[in-house]
């Protein structure tokens, strides 16, 4: 299959700032749904935080102290607060979801005029199945990142910064005995960035290769039949998609481990 050998671009593990502002620049042209995305997020991780400081008040003020006026008010707002926080769940999704589609729309706009203004020379030495690839799932990609990446970055800040002003306004010396542990999990976090990224694109990598088979198939069935090179045809393919899924697998992998390792470093600080 003469377009799986096909050679694109290798990539290193760094993203620079540049990178990362093209790509959020996607989202300007919907400045006015990405103000509201960001502050549904602030406000839903806001809320998260100073539940838990109502716990501690329906705790002290309610159960300990026998004032059952106390417990009623404390329990109303934070019923009134769940309804609220749920208002704001569903704002950031749905707007997320809005968000993305329309990042998608331009993008593949955007590349589909690109692509009528390249030269015959580029579509000779391209793979359509690469071209493919990069038009669907890389367009795809970029949105989920605006989005979901932005609402992850966005959810972190906010938690980190009412945690550490709940923690301090409860207990200022216990505040300062959990916070050094800070620096460990940020080294986790770029550990395990750079370990995650590099899978990643190795997964993107190889869906290329199996969109270009997909493409090279398809458009010379009658040659292959002729040829009988279906079996030929079939094991190569086969061996693509084993690899996709070894690596698909390895990043999934990391992915879900990052997690329960923050959570044992917290645990045990």
């Amino acid at each position: 299959m003469t377009e799986i050998a096909f050679k694109e671009e290798e990539f290193s593990t760094q993203i620079s700032k540049k990178t990362l502002l093209r790509i959020l620049a996607q989202a300007i042209p919907h400045r006015l749904w990405l103000v509201g995305f960001v502050l549904s997020i602030a406000w839903v991780s806001i809320l998260d935080s100073y539940f838990t400081f109502l716990s501690k008040r329906i705790i002290d003020e309610g159960i300990l102290a026998g004032d059952t006026v106390a417990l009623t008010n404390i329990v109303i707002q934070y019923g009134l607060l769940i309804v609220l926080q749920a208002t704001g769940v569903f704002g950031f999704i749905y707007l997320a979801g809005i968000l993305g589609e329309r990042i998608q729309y331009d993008l593949r706009k955007k590349i589909f005029n690109h692509l009528q203004d390249l030269s015959f020379s580029y579509f000779n030495r391209t793979p359509v199945g690469w071209i493919m690839s990069r038009v669907t799932s890389d367009t795809e990609r970029i949105a989920d990142l605006v989005t979901w990446g932005l609402l992850d970055v966005t959810w972190g800040i906010m938690n980190i910064a009412t945690a550490i002003y709940f923690m301090i306004k409860i207990n200022l010396h216990m505040a300062l005995i959990i916070l050094p542990i800070m620096p460990v999990l940020i080294y986790v976090a770029i550990l395990f960035k750079t370990k995650i990224l590099t899978q990643y694109r190795q997964v993107r990598k190889i869906n290329s290769k199996i969109t270009g088979a997909f493409n090279e198939t398809i458009t010379g069935v009658r040659v292959i039949k002729a040829l009988c090179q279906e079996e030929r045809n079939r094991d190569e393919f086969g061996q693509l998609s084993k690899s996709m899924f070894k690596t698909a697998y390895r990043a999934r992998w990391l992915s879900a481990l990052f997690l329960p390792v923050v959570q044992l470093i917290a645990a045990f600080a």
